[in-house]
């Protein structure tokens, strides 16, 4: 009976993800799958906790939450199926319970009470949550009216991913940008939930984006926070509470810097992908502090479980693991224990490497990691020509340029430079390199122009989503003083959190439902046609499961495709000298047909497989004026909107 009544403690757990799922939007069968997921994090988070030397539940709830989503994004990868993939983890949910035969251990505790900590974080950050969410959720209300949205265009290509390993089951898993292609490189593994979800429930990928993806990454981020700070003051338990939830005070931006562009809510906003890579790095950085801190730990078998994490977390967001991981591994050289010179050569042969790749070696497969002071002649300048009124305006000297970048990134959080009589030297050394290795990626490195399926300035600017949480949730602890007074501790902790919630709820309030507007100087929100919405919906309504479908203008904003939720043909986005083979051949098999004259364009549409086919006067993605031909074919379309746009259905 007791092993019964445990298994209600994680489902119950389950249970409110979807019903919080359910009140943010969700249909009602995604919210009843997400359950199941859920539940299995929380039934499994303390023992991955023990097993992998964390020091709380909720590292524990992150480390099994990661192992989820890399499990099913792998096997959406190889084709398994949504329903034999839920059947695995309801069996991995019901083994501990059905192999329990013995009493429990006296030093083992129920999951109700080692998971009460965790639990109250994510009740806690539920409130500001809500607030910093508003736009994701009202989001698809939005895009169903058509016309000036709050959305920042990115979202569409994240719907498009999700809905192709959702679609897994019905065509091998591929490149986005066209049905059949080879998969091409990209951080799958933190959509692997969402495209499952997809793949069950029937949900638009761009639906489950805004009120699944979005919230989970920034619960993974809290949740790994948590674990990071009980690491450092263990004695100081509502810090590991309060702490984390100070992430949802106002950033520099927030606060009228005028630097929206180093804004760290509307970065993680427009790019949740970074918080998945965040939360990675934040437990990487626990377990390898706890290794330190043990005499036992091996040192070669620290370095090796290390490498092996940053090689998996790659797959959740590079951009962050590429400056986090090599700030890892200078950061467990230059702690180890035993003699100086040991440490020395370590430190020496890792700096050697380091700059080996960024002299002369370029990674294949990654973005351009070369020293050459390119961020400080092109980067400092695109950050001056986005600089709106504010208090940071008047900093444009390039001997000003690490001021300003530090300040506009952390803002108040720069307080944290206080700590540095209280921290112990290993923190000492992780603040140091925190701060050091971001400025040596912002002002240090040259910007990407080879082409790519970033932006050329993506090492320079993504990693601040990294940079700030780790920071601050570095410092913050060794503000407050030690103590060995217990009187009145935990008032005082109750009020500390307290306080830090109802600012974050303020916050939230003033900022959320704007702020993934950017920087004035970049349209980033194109407003949505209601004839393209239409058509969407008329294929979405009408379309079998494995349907092909294509834009006449190739949508290079993915937003047919992913308001449809259909499989494209071919996209025609990020077309570049490294594009693959099998990309550029695809490209040129689109422009031949679409050059043809419409009677020969119809019968070529129609042996490429493609059965929806949608024309429009669509605008160009980059503003141009511009509007495409207006490639009508000689049928009758199926659906015709009130503003010219129409869809053709090509094949029965």
């Amino acid at each position: 009976m007791e092993h019964r009544l445990s298994l209600l403690v994680p489902l119950a757990f389950g249970a409110v993800f979807g019903l919080a799922a359910g009140l943010a939007g969700a249909p009602v069968l995604v919210a009843l799958c997400l359950t199941l997921p859920m539940a299995l994090t929380l039934a499994w988070a303390d023992v991955l906790r023990r097993r992998a030397g964390l020091v709380s539940v909720a590292g524990g709830w992150v480390l099994a939450v990661l192992l989820v989503l890399t499990s099913l994004a792998i096997l959406a990868v190889l084709g398994f199926p949504a329903v034999g993939s839920g059947a695995l983890m309801l069996a991995a949910l019901l083994a501990p319970y059905v192999r329990r035969r013995r009493p429990r251990s006296p030093q083992s505790s129920s999951p109700s009470a080692s998971s009460s900590s965790l639990v109250m974080l994510l009740a806690l950050a539920a409130l500001p949550l809500a607030f910093w969410g508003e736009s994701l959720w009202s989001a698809s209300a939005g895009i169903a009216g058509g016309g000036p949205q709050r959305i920042w265009q990115d979202w569409y290509f994240h719907g498009v991913l999700i809905d192709m390993l959702g679609q897994g089951g019905l065509h091998p898993v591929h490149d986005l940008r066209g049905v059949g292609l080879p998969l091409a490189p990209y951080h799958y593994l933190g959509y692997g939930l969402v495209g499952w979800l997809s793949a069950l429930g029937g949900a638009r990928g761009i639906d489950l984006a805004f009120v699944i993806w979005w919230p989970l990454g920034m619960l993974l981020l809290l949740a790994a926070a948590s674990e990071w700070v009980f690491r450092l003051r263990p004695e100081r338990p509502w810090l590991a509470l309060a702490l984390p939830l100070t992430l949802f005070w106002p950033d520099a931006a927030g606060l009228g810097s005028g630097q929206t562009f180093l804004g760290w809510h509307w970065l993680q906003t427009i790019s949740p992908g970074s918080l998945y890579g965040c939360a990675v790095a934040l437990l990487l950085a626990s377990w390898l502090h706890g290794r330190r801190q043990d005499p036992a730990a091996r040192p070669v078998w620290s370095l090796l479980v290390l490498l092996a994490g940053l090689a998996v977390a790659m797959l959740f967001k590079a951009q962050i693991i590429l400056l986090a991981g090599p700030v890892l591994l200078f950061w467990w050289a230059l702690t180890l224990p035993g003699p100086a010179f040991r440490r020395g050569m370590i430190v020496t042969g890792l700096t050697l490497l380091a700059l080996l790749v960024l002299l002369w070696l370029p990674l294949p497969g990654l973005p351009l990691i070369h020293l050459g002071g390119g961020g400080w002649r092109e980067y400092w300048p695109d950050l001056l020509f986005l600089q709106a009124p504010g208090w940071l305006a008047g900093l444009r000297a390039p001997a000003l340029a690490p001021i300003v970048i530090l300040v506009g990134t952390l803002g108040w959080m720069v307080l944290g430079i206080l700590a540095w009589p209280r921290a112990p030297r290993a923190v000492r050394v992780w603040m140091l390199l925190v701060l050091g290795g971001y400025l040596l990626f912002a002002l240090g490195l040259d910007l990407d122009k080879r082409g790519s399926a970033g932006t050329p300035e993506e090492l320079q600017h993504r990693p601040l989503v990294w940079v700030l949480p780790m920071w601050w949730l570095t410092t913050a602890p060794f503000l407050v003083p030690s103590s060995d007074r217990p009187q009145g501790r935990r008032g005082w902790g109750l009020a500390a959190v307290l306080l830090v919630l109802v600012v974050g709820c303020v916050a939230g309030i003033r900022l959320g439902p704007e702020i993934q507007r950017g920087p004035a100087k970049i349209d980033g929100r194109p407003a949505l046609p209601k004839g393209l919405v239409e058509a969407a919906a008329h294929i979405r309504q009408h379309a079998r499961p494995g349907d092909v479908c294509q834009g006449a203008d190739a949508d290079p904003g993915f937003r047919l495709t992913a308001l449809a939720a259909c499989t494209p043909y071919w996209i025609g986005f990020n077309l570049h000298p490294r594009s693959s083979a099998a990309v550029r051949v695809r490209a040129d098999e689109w422009q031949r047909m679409a050059a043809l004259p419409p009677p020969e364009r119809l019968e070529a549409l129609r042996r490429a497989g493609i059965r929806w086919y949608s024309a429009g006067p669509l605008s160009m993605v980059d503003g141009s004026p511009f509007a495409p031909d207006d490639p009508r074919l000689p049928m009758e379309p199926a659906f015709r909107s009130g503003d010219a746009y129409v869809v053709y259905q090509l094949l029965p």
